[in-house]
């Protein structure tokens, strides 16, 4: 573990076709009008540097940005790194930074994570000056680069990694974050080898010594339902980064219900290098995963319309509930908005919120919320089942199918084609606890018997006649209880 852990420099540019090396990024140079050496903040006495890659044309309003991070096990790296990847993002009308940071072991942990969340306040103290929104800014990093960026978009200043390198009055947090196979918990690597290598020269912990700083310094001890949305890419053959750290990530962000998005890249080692057989998702394909990612998150909130009029309804969608539903799922998850905006008393809570229905949910407004919590779907499921089933619900089967899961939190299991949708379509965030076995139930749209399954904010029907992944859809919940409403 310590040989591979030490020569882990891993160059995004693998993603790049035909890139080699710093000539890619010195031709951005010349046609991109890249400022290099910028800097950024200065810590004890060294003067941080970055690049900045400013987006193609003139852009009217201000441009999201994106923080890049480079890799190299905290010892090596540096940030031309980020290479044509830039230009690719310029084009798209982002700004792009890329940093360096100190390096281990002349300067020990935690002055990593200290200087990567300076370059985020030297970003938004100088917003102005860069034309960037200050309320849309990413950050992206491959390897230790994304060890950095996952700890960068899960902690405050409680957590004491904001350092002295300059704008104490700014935030350092960002509202997306790409983490490319990253280190996610610390204490899990062998601790006699990662202490001799990387744990020793980077966190200063000796054989035997105390694992206090490697608990602080793993990502997933500071997961929370305020985290940013997450995307975390993995090969799940890495040799250097196992496949379980970012899975734990992942499954730790599902359940405190933050949006969340794990792509395991079949037959691929770390730096997505194939490894028995070709890699998929392909190199074009996780680039155009990132772009959308960025795309949905940062990207297009200044730039689309802030309403949609569906003519198919007559209905209106604006604001946050425009992107909300855009974000998660659209036309094939929520359905067409069936009303308009209004204020409702929760059957729930007995508080008043503003809601929108729509086929398959209803938006509810939660203004006391940090985004992207801000827009919450109503317990449309918990509703029902009370509604249509006060005895309790039929004849039904606990799915003990193999990989299925246990919930405790209501003691419902959740497997196959259901687990797989609820995986991948929000989680907890988005669909809530089961809250029922599976189970036959007569639809009232159509008349026919479906499998169906209910959560607290959903109900999953199995359709057996769509092919994969339309054989699970959400039952018209919205449209029911707008029938039936009050």
């Amino acid at each position: 573990m310590r040989k591979v852990l030490l020569i882990g420099v891993i160059l995004f540019t693998l993603l790049l076709p035909g890139h080699n090396g710093n000539a890619g990024a010195s031709s951005l140079a010349q046609t991109g009008g890249v400022k290099r050496d910028i800097t950024y903040c200065t810590a004890n006495g060294v003067a941080l540097k970055m690049d900045i890659y400013p987006p193609s044309g003139a852009p009217v309003r201000p441009a999201p940005a994106v923080l890049y991070v480079h890799g190299g096990s905290w010892i090596s790296g540096d940030k031309w790194e980020i290479g044509l990847a830039a230009g690719e993002l310029n084009a798209k009308g982002y700004l792009v930074a890329s940093v360096n940071y100190r390096l281990a072991p002349q300067h020990k942990w935690p002055a990593q994570i200290e200087d990567v969340k300076c370059a985020v306040r030297h970003l938004r103290a100088n917003a102005s000056t860069y034309n960037i929104d200050p309320n849309r800014i990413g950050a992206w990093g491959s390897s230790a680069g994304g060890h950095l960026v996952s700890l960068l978009g899960l902690t405050d200043k409680s957590a004491g990694f904001d350092g002295t390198g300059g704008y104490p009055e700014q935030s350092s947090s960002v509202q997306a974050v790409i983490d490319m196979f990253g280190p996610t918990d610390l204490t899990a690597f062998d601790p006699d080898e990662f202490a001799v290598g990387i744990g020793e020269s980077v966190f200063g912990v000796k054989p035997g010594g105390s694992t206090e700083v490697l608990v602080k310094a793993s990502p997933v001890n500071y997961v929370s339902a305020s985290a940013p949305p997450f995307l975390i890419l993995q090969g799940d053959k890495d040799r250097i980064v196992p496949a379980s750290q970012s899975q734990m990530l992942y499954d730790k962000l599902v359940a405190a219900g933050s949006p969340a998005t794990l792509v395991m890249v079949k037959n691929a080692d770390h730096g997505f290098t194939p490894s028995g057989g070709a890699i998929s998702p392909t190199l074009g394909e996780l680039r155009t995963i990132i772009h959308e990612f960025l795309d949905r998150n940062i990207g297009r909130s200044q730039t689309q319309p802030q309403s949609r009029t569906f003519s198919e309804t007559g209905k209106a969608v604006r604001g946050k509930f425009l992107r909300y539903w855009e974000t998660h799922g659209g036309l094939a998850q929520q359905g067409f908005p069936i009303s308009d905006e209004m204020q409702e008393k929760s059957d729930i809570d007995g508080k008043t919120y503003t809601v929108q229905y729509f086929e398959r949910a209803v938006f509810e407004l939660h203004p006391e919320n940090p985004p992207p919590n801000d827009v919450l779907l109503s317990l449309l499921g918990v509703t029902r089942l009370n509604q249509k089933y006060p005895g309790g619900v039929p004849a039904s089967t606990p799915d003990n199918s193999p990989g299925s899961v246990l919930f405790p939190q209501t003691g419902k299991r959740v497997g196959g084609a259901f687990l797989a949708y609820w995986t991948s379509h929000g989680g907890l965030a988005q669909q809530g606890y089961p809250i029922s076995d599976v189970f036959t139930e007569v639809s009232e749209v159509d008349g026919k018997t479906y499998t169906v399954q209910y959560f607290e904010r959903a109900v999953f029907e199995m359709h057996p006649e769509n092919a994969p992944p339309n054989n699970v859809l959400l039952s018209l919940l919205g449209s029911l209880r707008y029938k039936t409403r009050p």
